[in-house]
């Protein structure tokens, strides 16, 4: 009798986890591409497909609202999607969300394009961020290899080739009326809930989507998103490549601090959010710089040529980096660009400032020949209870100081002369007074 409740258990049990799968299957997940698309949103698309296909889920949505970005980090989104299992939507969403540029392509590249009614795709013409602004890129070698990728996505897709290849040589923009119109996407729909009844019974990837009465669970990135998408901030990462060049320089010149270590970690945490390796030549740059500033703080005295020439360097290469975002291919409109543009190299400029000032009065009094005996005959007062073996604090001129009596035990709060110096500890005896 036991044996056959045991069986019957097992027999439940197996119906119960079967009914969760199916339960599993009817699940859509929907992820958020908001804002300029960089390594932060390579890695959302990742995470994301990584979710669903785990769990075996229906369908993957994502819903699509960007200015565009780097043309890097869009193919790597279009070849994450292209070898995905799970069926993935594109949905241009919500109401006055637009898929420019960058966003246009990855639109195209899922299994099925969406838009909701007031959204605008297109203006996939590249631009060229340099350090005089921007501009758009007409040379052929770079139109013609992607007019022939974006005519390749939406062919792959079975979409319209030849208007897709007119959002990048003519600039064209299509509402969603349009786009439905002229087969660059499937649907026009007002809702997600009522996107999942469009497509229910779509064949996809070899399968026939079940999302009428799929449940909708929205994705949380995990926290390494949240770094890389704060630290992908132009100038957010500007600040911080700066800040851990001048703590590199502090932690040389005066080790001991844990300025280097700090300068180190900041710099990891800048290349991380550029999410591109230092280019040759702003890295030349800052070899030099460095180069440069410890020569002159090291070899040659005072502050000079040399010491000046390292900081331009410096500046040199860390304003080169900004656009090294620039030296990529931007799939981004021209006058977004030139926002980021501005709010990357102005912080430089100031807190590269800041620090040459800071550096220079450093250097100042670190050059500046010590002087002897300042201490003899001086007044001080004990803070603690000192003996000729036992030290304790005393306040000289504001600052605290350890020391120990020449002769005799002096108690706290009582005025003594300062005698003479021994390393770090100040040698004194008791006030006649």
């Amino acid at each position: 009798m036991k044996k056959l409740n045991y069986l019957v258990f097992l027999f439940i049990l197996f119906l119960f986890s079967s009914f969760l799968a199916q339960a599993e299957s009817k699940t859509v997940l929907v992820a958020e591409i908001d804002g300029p698309i960089t390594q932060a949103t390579v890695e959302l698309v990742e995470e994301s497909i990584d979710y669903a296909e785990s769990r075996g889920l229906d369908a993957l949505i994502f819903t699509i609202d960007t200015p565009g970005g780097g043309l890097d980090e869009t193919h790597k989104i279009v070849e994450l999607i292209e070898q995905s299992n799970v069926p993935i939507i594109g949905y241009v969403y919500p109401t006055g969300a637009t898929a420019w540029s960058a966003g246009t392509f990855v639109l195209l590249s899922t299994d099925i394009a969406v838009m909701k009614n007031h959204t605008v795709i297109g203006s996939c013409q590249p631009v060229e961020v340099t350090m005089t602004g921007s501009r758009p890129i007409n040379e052929s070698k770079y139109i013609n290899a992607l007019t022939e990728w974006i005519r390749s996505i939406a062919a792959e897709n079975g979409r319209n080739a030849s208007v897709a290849e007119k959002f990048i040589t003519e600039n064209l923009n299509l509402n969603a009326s349009n786009a439905l119109k002229y087969n660059v996407i499937e649907f026009i729909s007002p809702s997600i809930n009522t996107l999942l009844l469009q497509i229910d019974g779509t064949h996809v990837k070899g399968k026939i989507l079940a999302t009428k009465d799929a449940k909708i669970e929205y994705y949380s990135p995990s926290p390494a998103f949240h770094l890389v998408s704060v630290l992908s901030n132009p100038a957010l990462s500007s600040i911080l490549l700066i800040i851990a060049i001048f703590s590199i320089i502090f932690g040389i010149h005066t080790p001991g601090h844990g300025a280097e270590v700090f300068g180190v970690i900041a710099l990891i945490l800048a290349l991380i959010g550029m999410g591109f390796s230092v280019p040759v030549i702003s890295a030349f740059f800052l070899i030099v710089g460095f180069v440069l500033i410890i020569i002159e703080i090291f070899i040659t005295p005072g502050f000079g040529f040399i010491g000046t020439g390292g900081i331009i360097a410096i500046l040199l290469g860390s304003i080169l980096l900004v656009p090294s975002y620039s030296n990529m291919r931007w799939l981004i409109s021209s006058e977004y660009q030139n926002i980021l543009l501005i709010f990357a190299i102005v912080p430089t400029i100031l807190i590269a400032a800041f620090f040459v000032f800071a550096l220079y009065k450093v250097i100042k009094i670190r050059k500046k020949k010590p002087v002897l005996n300042v201490f003899n005959g001086e007044k001080a007062e004990t803070l603690d209870e000192i003996t000729p073996t036992k030290t304790g604090y005393v306040r000289y001129r504001g600052e605290y100081w350890l020391a120990r009596s020449s002769e005799g035990r002096i108690p706290a709060r009582k005025e003594v002369i300062i005698e003479k110096k021994e390393g770090p500890i100040l040698i004194v005896r008791k006030s006649k007074d």
